[in-house]
């Protein structure tokens, strides 16, 4: 009873256990290894102890799916399922590129013994995308020229082993057949409408090398040309349009007929009844040179399977590939090895022309390097087609560039004229952010910049230059390096640039509230957080889905290199930051709506402001031209680069530029010295003002819709103290001196209707996120001998009016801005209203 129970547990234990790996396969022609294949593997895996098992599945043109074509749908369909598919598919070597990206890389689990022997064949290469070792070649195809034996003896004639010497022995042979064989065909050229199109071009070219160990030549060089144009030669003079059109079908008849003389096709490996034909290399431009197209089937593994499951999948590919099975296909099934020992096998060798086989000089075909192989080969046949056939009018080197331009991955250029113009731009864009370094650490120019510290500022030109090394790196050739960097430059420079002036006009709200307080209070720290925050997002984008370097394949152009994502995670995030920096744009537009009437700042709120919107419309178009599908490299790279370099030039001509002119050109009046204030008074009037300006907006709620609204026209005054300062000139180490007679202007309401004075004399820089200077209402107050100190810049002192002055502290129509000062006896000078209520708070530090 206990053994029965044991065996009972063990038995389940195994049925639990079992692996069962499945194998779906294409094959052209199946034979007893194909169909045998599954038994065999068993039986091995059983007799080492193994508890896996093979299921195969192999279609064939033969069957209703067999289409090559269909086959790859098929594939795609099924791998795209991932837990749902095969573990092992056996697909055409051309597919195996197509669908590296879903095999495993086999040198993890298949043994490294195994995929020695395969290292010196060439039909490897088609194993390889990259360094990942995708498939294994199953069997292997090599293309090359039947002759038909029976002519070339019957009129003592060899294999050719020159083109030109077919074209003899063709001609030679058909003349004196053709009267009493009628149905005799020429040479058939086996150039179809399908994919073994393809394969004749490839080895036209490589047969016109110029030494055996040569690499196949370049597609515009002199031997590829000179290879179409004797393959167009051929055509016309041994054969005839239909016959070097040949299709699959109708060359498998004529080898069963034997009315021909020479064809090109795949090695059958089969005999043919009552025909003498050999199978050879073809012929080259001279002798010693020919060529063969490597075809036949890989076999990889997917690579969504379990761990547990690739394991069981090596275990089974070990034996596939390994010597052995790969000697039993020879043997058995005439089939072609990758294996390059097994043609010194004694045994194979009497089956086969070992020697033909081990000097074949074979080549592959280029899919592994497309991203579309099928598209790049229906176009590439189609361009050859239209050369060989006279349907367009353009020679073999024009064809052959085009060709190149199929296959080549492209990019912007260094000396290309779309490189040489943004490079030259964003030189000009580095050479006018370091002069603006220059004139704000100049001395005598800094009194322009103290609506922010000189960090600050510093910060703001560096987040344009490294902004603007966005278009350098796009330059040349891409690396996956270079599309990380590109969007860190972007966002990094950004926030360098623009945090500071958000963080400033937080601090500078003209409601007092905690949270601008706590700005002000810690300014460095808050715009560290910031940037930790981007450089957080920057993490996360290249850890969860990286940009990396892709290509896109253009229909009818030049392909070429572009930065993109492989999953859509790294879109989701790349969106999120665009959203962070509109959002900063529109908090920082909110608070210039606001702040706009500040006289202390007037001017640079309202450059500010100008930037604000530029920037907007700058980034909404930035992310148009990211969803736009453009096939044209350069079009492409410009559009990003302009816009980039259109940020960083408008910018810094706004924000640096606009002070360069109001110094030099516009000679505006004077400004008050926001470093003259008086900073001794206590810190009450701080908190007077606010309650002023609280109280204000109470009493006129039922006049004005929104707080937004009465603070947008709301503008804290310069105080009385402050002294007025000219603008220096910017090649004179004086400074001008002091217009007295535009002293009052100071004191003006930037709303007063009845003022004439500019907006652009208003005060414009603080060096600090502080409160603003208003006058604090009072009841006939006077302000006796009221002077200014003397400016640290100005080599004289700005005296004001020594009359008493009286404030009518009353409301004009209940309007909050209509603040005016009676028009008294002891009114200065002629009666200027003020309309302007705040206090001014002495106690803050500029």
């Amino acid at each position: 009873m206990n053994s029965f129970v044991i065996s009972f547990l063990l038995l389940l234990f195994t049925i639990v256990n079992g692996i069962e790996v499945t194998l779906h396969g294409f094959v052209y022609v199946p034979s007893v290894f194909h169909e045998t294949l599954a038994d065999r593997a068993n039986a091995y895996l059983k007799s080492k102890g193994l508890d896996v098992t093979l299921k195969t599945n192999f279609e064939s043109p033969f069957t209703s799916s067999g289409n090559p074509v269909q086959v790859a749908s098929f594939i795609e369909d099924s791998v795209l399922k991932k837990t749902d598919g095969y573990d092992l598919y056996v697909t055409d070597t051309v597919y195996t590129g197509r669908f590296s990206e879903h095999f495993e890389d086999l040198s993890k689990y298949v043994d490294p013994n195994v995929i020695d022997l395969y290292k010196d064949g060439t039909a490897t290469k088609t194993c390889y995308v990259d360094t990942k070792l995708a498939g294994l070649p199953l069997m292997v195809d090599y293309g090359g020229m039947y002759s038909n034996m029976k002519l070339l003896n019957k009129y003592n004639r060899t294999i050719p082993e020159t083109w030109d010497e077919l074209i003899e022995t063709t001609n030679y042979i058909y003349d004196l057949e053709s009267p009493t064989n009628p149905e005799l065909r020429r040479f058939l050229g086996h150039f179809p409408d399908t994919e073994n199109g393809l394969v004749t071009i490839l080895q036209y070219i490589h047969s016109f090398r110029d030494s055996p160990t040569d690499k196949f030549p370049e597609y515009t060089s002199d031997n590829a040309i000179a290879a179409l144009e004797k393959m167009k030669e051929i055509k016309n003079k041994a054969s005839t349009p239909d016959d070097f059109n040949t299709p699959d079908i109708d060359i498998l008849k004529s080898l069963n007929m034997g009315n021909f003389i020479f064809l090109l096709y795949w090695c059958t490996g089969q005999e043919y009844e009552g025909q003498e034909y050999v199978f050879s290399q073809l012929p080259g431009k001279k002798k010693g040179i020919s060529a063969s197209c490597v075809g036949g089937s890989n076999i990889s593994m997917n690579r969504y399977l379990t761990e547990e499951k690739k394991k069981a999948a090596g275990e089974v590919l070990n034996y596939i590939n390994s010597f052995e099975q790969q000697k039993f296909g020879i043997l058995n099934a005439n089939l072609i090895s990758a294996i390059h020992s097994t043609y010194s096998d004694p045994e194979i060798c009497q089956k086969i022309d070992c020697i033909k086989f081990s000097t074949m000089q074979s080549i592959v075909r280029p899919s592994s390097s497309a991203i579309n192989y099928e598209q790049y080969s229906q176009q590439f046949r189609d361009l050859v087609r239209g050369y060989l056939y006279d349907e367009n009018n353009k020679s073999a080197k024009e064809i052959l560039t085009e060709v190149e331009d199929l296959r080549r991955i492209h990019y912007v250029e260094v000396n290309s004229m779309t490189g040489i113009i943004v490079l030259t731009i964003t030189a000009l864009v580095i050479i006018i952010s370091c002069i603006s370094y220059v004139y704000v650490t100049a001395k005598r120019f800094k009194q322009q910049f103290v609506f922010l510290p000189y960090f600050y500022w510093c910060m703001f030109i560096l987040g344009i230059m490294i902004t603007a090394f966005y278009c350098v790196s796009g330059v040349n050739k891409l690396s996956n390096y270079n599309c990380l960097i590109r969007p860190f430059l972007l966002s990094i420079g950004f926030d360098m640039a623009f945090v500071p002036f958000l963080l400033k006009m937080i601090a500078i709200f003209p409601t007092k509230n905690g949270f601008s307080k706590l700005v002000k209070d810690h300014f460095a720290i808050m715009f560290t957080v910031c940037l930790i925050v981007d450089v957080g997002l920057n993490i996360a984008w290249y850890l969860l889905d990286p940009l990396v370097v892709n290509k896109f394949m253009v229909t009818s152009g030049k392909n070429f290199q572009y930065c993109g994502t492989t999953d859509s995670i790294g879109n989701y995030i790349k969106y999120v930051m665009f959203a962070l920096k509109i959002l900063i744009l529109l908090v920082m537009s909110v608070l210039s709506f606001a702040e706009w009437n500040l006289m202390a700042f007037k001017y640079d709120i309202r450059t500010i402001t100008t930037t604000i919107y530029n920037n907007l419309i700058i980034i909404i178009s930035f992310i148009i031209v990211e969803k736009i599908n453009i096939d044209d490299r350069y079009l492409y790279f410009i559009l990003r680069a302009g816009l980039v370099l259109i940020y960083c030039i408008s910018n810094i001509l706004i924000i640096i530029g606009m002070k360069y002119y109001q110094i030099t050109f516009k000679k505006v009046e004077d400004y008050p010295d926001i470093r003259s204030f008086n900073k001794s008074s206590s810190s009450g009037i701080s908190k007077n003002y606010y309650q002023s300006m609280n109280q204000s907006m109470n009493m006129n709620k039922s006049q004005n819709k929104t707080n937004l609204l009465n603070m947008h026209y709301e503008t804290g005054a310069v105080p009385p103290n402050a002294a007025s300062k000219a603008y220096p000139t910017l090649f004179s180490s004086s400074v001008n001196s002091m217009n007295s007679s535009n002293g009052n202007h100071l004191f003006k309401n930037s709303n007063n209707s009845s003022s004439n004075y500019s907006s652009d004399t208003a005060m414009k820089n603080s060096n600090h996120s502080g409160n603003y200077y208003n006058y604090n209402s009072s009841n006939n107050n006077t302000y006796n001998s009221m002077t200014s100190p003397v400016s640290p810049v100005s080599p004289t002192a700005r005296s004001f009016n020594n009359s008493s002055v009286t404030y009518n502290n009353s409301y004009n129509n209940h309007s909050f801005n209509s603040f005016n000062y009676a028009n008294n006896t002891n009114h200065m000078n002629n009666g200027n209203n003020y309309n302007n209520h705040n206090v001014y708070n002495p106690n803050y530090k500029y």
